[in-house]
C-alpha cells in the first residue's frame, strides 16, 4: 500500500500519522484502565494533545508520531520551540512527551492483520518527562523509556509525589 491518500480517505499522510499516534496512546490508556481526553484542535493553547484521567488529577501529554529511529546512543531527539517551552513551563504537575514510532510512512505497514484472528500494531511508543528547566532546543527520548501500562502507573505515582510531605 502506498502512502498516497486512497480514494475515499480525507486525511493527509501527516494527519494520518497524528491520528494514529493519538489512537495508539489511547489504546495503552485503555489497557491500563484510564481515559484519555484529547484537546480540541481549537483549544490547543498549552502545546498539549490531551490529558490522562487519573483519579486524583489529570496529567498532560504531548504526542508525536514519526518514522524517526533512535541514534547509536539509544536517544531520539525531537525539536521543541520556545513557544512550546513557555507553555509547558506553566504546568504545575508532571507532563510527558510521547513519541509513537511507526516503521515508515506507509500506513498499511503500521498494523498487520495476520492469521489466527490476530491484529498486531507494528509500532512502539516511548516517553520523556517534560522538564523545561533543563531543556535546550530539543527533548531527548531514551529507548529505555518504552511506553507500557506500567509507565502509566509510574506517571500516577509521580503525580502523587507532587503532593507528598517530602515535596512540600
Amino acid at each position: 500500500m502506498s502512502s498516497a491518500i486512497p480514494i475515499g480517505s480525507t486525511l493527509s499522510p501527516n494527519a494520518r500519522k497524528g491520528r494514529y499516534g493519538i489512537a495508539y496512546f489511547q489504546n495503552v490508556c485503555a489497557q491500563f484502565g484510564v481515559g484519555f481526553d484529547e484537546t480540541s484542535a481549537d483549544e490547543d493553547v498549552l502545546a498539549i494533545d490531551g490529558t490522562v484521567q487519573f483519579p486524583a488529577l489529570p496529567v498532560r501529554i504531548q504526542i508525536k508520531c514519526t518514522k524517526k529511529v533512535f541514534g547509536p546512543a539509544g536517544k531520539l531527539s525531537w525539536p521543541v520551540t520556545e513557544e512550546w517551552k513557555t507553555k509547558w513551563a506553566r504546568n504545575f504537575g508532571p507532563a510527558y512527551f510521547v513519541v509513537v514510532q511507526v516503521p515508515n510512512d506507509i500506513p498499511g505497514d503500521w498494523i498487520e492483520y495476520g492469521g489466527a484472528d490476530i491484529t498486531t500494531h507494528r509500532s512502539t511508543a516511548y516517553w520523556a518527562k517534560i522538564d523545561t528547566s533543563s531543556m535546550g532546543g530539543s527533548i531527548s527520548i531514551h529507548r529505555t523509556n518504552r511506553l507500557t501500562p506500567d509507565t502509566l502507573a509510574q506517571w500516577n505515582a509521580d503525580l502523587w509525589s507532587c503532593f507528598s510531605e517530602e515535596a512540600a
